[in-house]
């Protein structure tokens, strides 16, 4: 890995990683499943496979709910997911607001000279919006979001800049898969991630650095 100033690019997840909505969107999506009164140890399955794939779309994991968790008869199964999607999407929007920058990443995205893009599992219309209000949309060149796959995000960076050093950050499995299987370097952000010990493994294994802040 090379020092973060020699990099050409940066490329960042959203959740965990620049804002502290993590925990935020896990209630979200618990009350949106809720919402339909199934059965408690089904919602908390979906929840719990929600947690344990933070990173990908919401529309991956509500096909996942409705489909194979949830089992919802074929004759209700676009009706389910249309609300369960709605659900989630106004919760969304309002707990972005509200989220808390993390600690430090201001400070850090100033400092890094080159191109920064966003590659998120958050929605890109809703993502791009809230960054806009927000302010945030100042410091990158792109946002990026579902229904695209990160993964195919984060090629079209690197093909559209020509660049050859990139980094990838993220606190998500599919945030470390989209980095290697674009052969880029990866920064696992460790503090609010919701599957630290398995992160933990897999950057022991691939040889990835961990950061425990961004001072």
């Amino acid at each position: 890995m090379l020092q973060l100033s020699e990099y050409d690019t940066y490329i960042f997840d959203c959740d965990g990683v620049i804002l502290d909505s993590n925990q935020l969107k896990i209630v979200a999506m618990r009350n949106a499943v809720e919402s339909y009164e199934f059965d408690a140890l089904l919602v908390n399955r979906c929840v719990e496979y929600f947690k344990n794939n933070f990173g990908k779309s919401r529309f991956h994991h509500i096909d996942m709910f409705v489909n194979d968790i949830l089992k919802v008869d074929a004759a209700f199964t676009e009706e389910v997911k249309t609300k369960l999607l709605s659900l989630y999407s106004s919760q969304c929007r309002a707990l972005y607001m509200t989220a808390e920058i993390t600690d430090g990443f201001v400070d850090l995205i100033t400092a890094l000279k080159g191109n920064k893009f966003v590659a998120s599992g958050s929605e890109q219309g809703e993502l791009r919006e809230v960054f806009k209000e927000r302010g945030l949309d100042q410091y990158f060149d792109g946002i990026f979001g579902s229904p695209e796959k990160k993964v195919n995000h984060v090629k079209a960076i690197i093909d559209a800049n020509k660049l050859s050093k990139a980094i990838m950050f993220g606190d998500a499995v599919s945030d470390l898969e989209a980095a290697r299987d674009n052969e880029i370097d990866f920064v696992f952000y460790r503090p609010l991630s919701n599957v630290q010990s398995k992160m933990d493994i897999l950057c022991d294994k691939y040889n990835y650095k961990v950061f425990n802040q961004w001072k």
